[in-house]
């Protein structure tokens, strides 16, 4: 009876709710997943190749898996030079309401990172992402109070709800700036982006079609070097798109470890405003970093005791030698 109650739930969400319609899927651990806040951070320090997995699953512990996404990225770096061309791949699956909607994202993604000044220390990225999305609603999976009989829930029983559009696929355009002064012992940076810029089309039903609003990120964020081996850093992002609006701040410590694998053992914490918040671990060494955060939520549903959400990423470095930088904190994504 719960998962009745549940897929009902869903149901009654995804066709009533406007507000709903424009939501993105998003990550705890965004600065894991940089194409993803912004395209103009594609390959920012990135040696010569860097690959990233990214895993949620929103809400666990339910009968049935109420949010999960993953996404895979590859990004290379062109050009040796202080100024130079990046270009990536990612590839984003998000499922909802137990596989009844399915969103898949194909993005290819390039940037070109120039110098303002003869050190190097101020920089300048601009870049463009273009997208192939592909939306699925399954219709046998669902539930109507139409079809609730004495027998329970009878798939056989017409809804009277045929929906139109069960399948979509689309191209998006997205594009962004970025910014970053990098110092010895310190280091910011800030940009903003648009998605959806061409605003295509969505819906379930023919006549209720709508053109997908824009999304504006804004990010920022820092480093500095604390002590002799320890590095704090921080970042923030703002997810604007149409009523909708997510508030993310937060930072890590870097604890630098003497090792010949280990580099350091990053703890932090982060707070997405109205919503949850999270701590973060995660171990890096020269070639790659393991991250997991888990959301505690704040909102309206943390009266479900089953509504926290589990996240995992891991970023590698691959090619040639490696500098001192780090694989995937904000100090080098932002």
């Amino acid at each position: 009876m719960k998962q009745l109650k549940y897929l009902l739930l869903s149901c009654y969400v995804l066709f009533t709710s406007e507000a709903l319609q424009a939501q993105d899927p998003h990550f705890s651990q965004y600065f894991s997943a940089p194409m993803l806040v912004n395209p103009a951070l594609t390959a920012k320090g990135v040696d010569d190749w860097r690959g990233a997995i990214n895993m949620r699953s929103q809400w666990w512990g339910q009968s049935i898996k109420p949010y999960f996404t993953e996404t895979a990225s590859l990004e290379k770096r062109l050009g040796n030079g202080q100024n130079y061309w990046g270009l990536g791949l990612v590839a984003l699956s998000d499922q909802s309401n137990g596989g009844i909607l399915k969103n898949n994202y194909f993005s290819l993604s390039a940037a070109y990172h120039i110098t303002l000044d003869a050190q190097g220390r101020h920089m300048l990225g601009a870049g463009l992402t273009g997208t192939y999305a592909n939306r699925v609603l399954d219709a046998s999976k669902f539930l109507f109070q139409s079809q609730l009989g004495s027998m329970g829930f009878q798939r056989s029983i017409p809804a009277n709800d045929g929906i139109t559009i069960q399948k979509n696929t689309y191209l998006d355009v997205s594009a962004g700036l970025t910014y970053s002064y990098t110092a010895e012992k310190f280091g910011l940076s800030a940009g903003g982006a648009l998605f959806h810029a061409n605003k295509p089309r969505e819906g379930a039903y023919s006549n209720t079609t709508y053109n997908m609003p824009t999304k504006t990120t804004l990010q920022a964020g820092g480093w500095m070097q604390v002590g002799y081996n320890n590095s704090l850093h921080f970042s923030s992002l703002a997810e604007l798109q149409g009523d909708n609006s997510i508030y993310t701040l937060g930072g890590i410590y870097k604890i630098g470890v003497n090792d010949e694998l280990l580099r350091s053992v990053n703890v932090g914490v982060w707070n997405r405003f109205g919503d949850a918040w999270y701590p973060y671990f995660a171990l890096e060494t020269k070639n790659w970093l393991v991250g997991l955060t888990y959301d505690f939520v704040t909102s309206g549903a943390a009266s479900n005791a089953s509504v926290q959400s589990l996240e995992l990423s891991f970023v590698w470095q691959m090619g040639k030698g490696h500098t001192q930088k780090v694989a995937a904190s904000p100090v080098v994504t932002y």
